[in-house]
């Protein structure tokens, strides 16, 4: 994408959620929101057959530009790859159902994170493309200067 003779690359996300129906429908919900502002999207369920899992999402995750994470169930592999990302200093949005009953760790409750109502999934996408704008507007700003 050109600009005033500057040349954009496409912004990537990676999405982490839990293998389940419940990830699942988080995740395609969060995708369609992120397409609609032409982000490419990413996440554990895309990753090619027959390569080490772990080696393709860690490599996913240092690709991607901003991580979308889904830490209602505090899932182990999702905290990793959250705890992966953070490391990384990837933009990371936390992303935590209202109907959670535990709290976050503490060392996580400093971080952005949005609690989401999981039957009214129009207003987490909402602010998922809000929060993915504004990291644009951000890294297009500081190319700039």
């Amino acid at each position: 994408m050109k600009k005033d003779n500057k040349v954009f690359k496409k912004n990537r996300c990676f999405i982490v959620t839990p293998f389940d129906p419940a990830g699942f429908r988080i995740r395609d919900a969060i995708s369609r929101a992120l397409r609609e502002i032409s982000i490419e999207v990413t996440g554990a369920d895309q990753m090619p057959h027959g390569e080490s899992l772990i080696e393709s999402i860690t490599q996913s995750i240092e690709s991607a530009d901003i991580i979308i994470a889904d830490l209602t169930r505090q899932n182990p592999n999702v905290m990793y790859e959250v705890g992966f990302a953070h490391a990384l200093r990837k933009p990371t949005l936390i992303i935590v159902s209202k109907e959670q009953k535990k709290a976050l760790p503490s060392n996580l409750m400093g971080w952005l994170f949005i609690v989401y109502d999981p039957s009214n999934l129009r207003s987490l996408q909402e602010h998922v493309i809000r929060f993915a704008s504004e990291y644009i507007v951000r890294v297009r700003r500081e190319s700039d200067e």
